[in-house]
């Protein structure tokens, strides 16, 4: 017991004065600065990849990108009871990053989806789907800031 504790001591120590960082810590700022984000589709997700970008938008970087997103959302039936009426939905989220970076242009396309449950009250099916989205521009900013930050 006393050893478990002598080791995570030291480890504890060691990790926190050593200057250690989180490879995708938050606090770290990106290196990109998005001097132009364009969006076009479902209003609210792309409210959402707004937002999750601004977290990663750095002003004093020589690193400027343009962005056009093109953002397709849809909420499918995908199960249904005997009497027709639908108990599970299928959320796919598909988002094109048309990238514009030191005159050269590249596309990422990222695609999420999700299976929901059908709820009796339709506000608490609407915030729980709004809850889904928000969690979609999240994931979604997150890959496409790792997938940038692997090629530039």
């Amino acid at each position: 017991m006393l050893k478990k504790i002598i080791v995570v001591l030291f480890f504890t120590l060691f990790l926190s004065q050593c200057g250690y960082t989180p490879m995708y810590s938050l606090d770290n700022k990106s290196n990109f600065n998005f001097i132009s984000i364009k969006t076009r589709g479902d209003d609210e997700l792309s409210k959402f990849l707004k937002l999750n970008l601004d977290r990663y938008n750095n002003r004093q970087s020589d690193k400027q990108i343009s962005l056009d997103i093109i953002v397709d959302y849809e909420k499918l039936s995908q199960s249904k009871d005997l009497t027709g009426t639908t108990t599970d939905y299928l959320l796919i989220a598909e988002v094109n990053f048309n990238i514009l970076f030191n005159g050269q242009e590249s596309e990422i396309n990222i695609k999420k989806d999700f299976v929901m449950k059908d709820m009796d009250k339709e506000f608490e099916e609407r915030n729980y789907e709004r809850t889904i989205k928000q969690n979609f521009a999240y994931s979604i900013i997150n890959k496409l800031i790792i997938q940038l930050s692997k090629s530039r």
